[in-house]
C-alpha cells in the first residue's frame, strides 16, 4: 500500500507545545479510502518530533513530507509537446505506469494545454488537457480536472504555482494510450510556407503549372511571404494563388490575447468566373496570433487545393512613361490595402542598382508617402526601368521610362522623280520652353541653301522644290539643346532615293 501522512491544523502550534494529531494510511491507489490513527507531535522550531505507534502490518510506513516545488520530478521528454504527432511504435510514450507524485513539466511552456488537443498529438493517441485556470502563488495547492483528447476519461489532479513554474501532482493514466502532454508555443515550431505563388493576387496562366498542399501533413504552419497571414477573402479569378481550389480563412483572425482559437478555412470552387464562388470544401483549423505573424494548424486533404497568403496588389500608373526631353513625368503607385503600411518600407530603385533618392538623379522627387514619383526635366539619365518595392510583403511594381527621340522622322525613306517637289519632315520631342539650335545638311557636308531649298518656320520640314540628280542621298537634321545644364546634340537621318520606276526606264 502507498502510505501518506496528514497534519492537522495543530501544525501551527507554538514552539515546544505538544498537540494531538492524526496519521493516515492510504489503502488504495486513489487515496480515496484511508485508515487513520492518533499520534502526538511537538514543534521544535526548525523541525517536528512525532510520537508514533508501531504499524499494524509490514506494508504500512511513515512518509516524509515533500517540498512540492523543489522536489518535483522533471517530465522533459520532447514527445510530450502538444505539437508533436504520435509516431506508431513510440513505446516510451505512455503514462499508465507513472508513479503518483509531484511533477514539473520541464519543457515547452511548462504547463498542460488549456484547450482540447487533437488525437495522435503530444506523444500518444490521447494527449491531456487541463480544465480550469492555473493558480496564483497565494492559492497554494488547488484541485483541477484533467481530460484527454477522446473526451471519455477524466482524472483529478493537484496543481501548485511555484513562482517561476508550476508543479502537478499526477497519477497513472487510465491506459497506455493516455498521456500527460505539455503545451508549447506553436509560433516557435510552425513550419514555413514561403512560396511566392501563394499570393492571393497571383493567377497561374497554365493548368499544368498548378500547385497543391495535398498530404503535406497535419502540422502547425506559418506564411513567410506577404502579410504573413492567410487570405481572409476569396481570391477572384480561376487559378488564383496558383491552385485550382484556393483556400482562405472565412472568419477574422484572432488577437494575441485570444490564444489558440478554432476557425474555418474555405476551399473555393473551381469556376472560371470573377464572381464570388462558394466553398467546395470546408476545413476546421486552429489559429494563433504570434504578434508579427500567425500560426495555423492545418491538415491539407484537398487534392488540388492550396492555402493563399494575404498580400498587397501593387500597381503603378502609367506602367510605361513616354516623355519628351525636359518634360515632367509623374508615376503614381497605389496599393489594394493600406494594412500595416509604413512609407519607410517603400524602396524605389533605378535599373536594379541605384536606390532613390540619389545625388546623380537629383531631378527626381518622391512624395512623403513614397507612392508618387516625379521626374522633373527628364533627360537621357532618366531613361530606364524603375522598381517600386515593399520589403515586408515582397511586392514589386515596375515602371519603364522611355524618352522619345529628340529628333525623329516618321518616314525614313522617301522616293522622288527628277524635277519633282518633295518635303522631308521631322518631329522635335523637346518641350517648347527649351532653347534650341536646328540645322539641316546633306551628308556628308553639303549645306541646304539656295532657292531650291525651303525650310519651314519651325525648321522641322525641308522642301526640295525641284529634285535634281545631285539631291538624292541622306539628309540630316541636327538639334542642339540643354536640359539642367547638360548639353545634348541629337539628329535624325532621312534618305531620298530616285523613284524605282524611273530607274527601270
Amino acid at each position: 500500500a502507498v502510505v501518506s501522512t496528514q497534519r492537522s491544523s495543530g501544525i501551527n502550534a507554538e514552539y515546544g507545545g505538544t498537540i494531538n494529531t492524526h496519521v493516515c494510511f492510504s489503502t488504495d491507489i486513489s487515496n480515496e479510502n484511508k485508515g487513520c490513527q492518533t499520534a502526538r507531535m511537538v514543534n521544535c522550531g526548525s523541525y517536528y518530533l512525532y510520537q508514533l505507534k508501531k504499524t499494524s502490518n509490514w506494508y504500512y510506513g511513515y512518509c516524509v513530507a515533500q517540498d512540492q516545488c523543489s522536489d518535483a520530478i522533471n517530465l522533459d521528454q520532447r514527445w510530450r509537446l502538444i505539437i508533436n504527432p504520435y509516431v506508431s511504435g513510440q513505446s516510451a510514450a505512455a503514462d499508465n505506469s507513472l508513479k503518483k507524485g509531484w511533477y514539473r513539466l520541464a519543457i515547452g511552456h511548462g504547463t498542460m494545454p488549456s484547450y482540447q488537443p487533437d488525437e495522435y498529438y503530444g506523444g500518444q493517441r490521447y494527449p491531456s488537457w487541463m480544465v480550469g485556470d492555473l493558480p496564483d502563488v497565494k492559492d497554494g495547492e488547488v484541485t483541477r480536472e484533467v481530460r484527454f483528447a477522446d473526451g471519455s476519461k477524466e482524472l483529478e489532479i493537484r496543481v501548485m504555482n511555484c513562482g517561476e513554474y508550476y508543479v502537478y501532482r499526477l497519477r497513472p493514466t487510465p491506459g497506455a494510450t493516455y498521456v500527460y502532454s505539455i503545451d508549447t508555443d506553436v509560433c516557435e515550431h510552425a513550419r514555413d510556407l514561403d512560396e511566392e505563388w501563394r499570393n492571393m493576387f497571383h493567377v497561374e496562366e497554365h493548368e499544368d503549372n498548378l500547385h497543391t498542399d495535398y498530404n503535406k501533413g497535419k502540422d502547425w504552419y506559418q506564411f513567410s511571404t506577404g502579410f504573413r497571414m492567410m487570405a481572409e477573402s476569396p481570391p477572384g479569378p480561376q487559378y488564383s494563388c496558383g491552385t485550382k481550389h484556393a483556400a482562405y480563412l472565412n472568419q477574422e483572425h484572432p488577437t494575441v490575447e485570444d490564444g489558440v482559437v478554432l476557425r474555418e478555412v474555405c476551399f473555393k470552387e473551381d469556376v472560371d468566373s470573377d464572381i464570388y464562388q462558394g466553398c467546395d470544401t470546408v476545413e476546421n483549423v486552429r489559429v494563433k496570433n504570434c504578434g508579427d505573424y500567425y500560426a495555423y494548424q492545418l491538415n491539407p486533404q484537398v487534392k488540388e487545393g492550396a492555402y493563399c497568403v494575404y498580400n498587397r496588389k501593387t500597381s503603378c500608373y502609367p506602367p510605361v512613361v513616354h516623355a519628351k526631353y525636359g518634360e515632367l513625368a509623374v508615376v503614381n503607385c497605389t496599393l489594394n490595402s493600406e494594412k500595416d503600411f509604413d512609407p519607410e518600407e517603400v524602396e524605389w530603385t533605378f535599373l536594379d542598382s541605384t536606390t532613390l533618392p540619389d545625388k546623380n538623379l537629383n531631378n527626381i522627387d518622391i512624395s512623403d508617402d513614397r507612392l508618387l514619383l516625379n521626374i522633373n526635366d527628364i533627360a537621357d539619365k532618366n531613361a530606364g526601368v524603375y522598381a517600386f518595392y515593399i520589403a515586408s510583403t515582397k511586392t514589386t511594381a515596375l515602371v519603364e521610362v522611355i524618352l522619345f527621340s529628340a529628333v525623329e522622322s516618321s518616314q525614313k525613306y522617301h522616293y522622288a522623280s527628277l524635277g519633282a517637289e518633295i518635303s522631308l519632315s521631322v518631329t522635335f520631342n523637346v518641350v517648347d520652353s527649351i532653347e534650341r539650335e536646328i540645322s539641316w545638311k546633306k551628308l556628308p557636308h553639303k549645306s541646304v541653301t539656295g532657292d531650291n531649298y525651303i525650310l519651314s518656320e519651325d525648321l522641322s520640314t525641308l522642301t526640295i522644290r525641284s529634285v535634281g540628280q545631285s539631291d538624292f542621298g541622306t539628309y540630316r537634321c541636327t538639334l542642339s539643346f540643354e536640359v539642367e545644364g547638360v548639353s545634348y546634340t541629337k539628329h535624325a537621318d532621312i534618305v531620298l532615293k530616285e523613284d524605282e520606276e524611273e530607274l527601270e526606264e
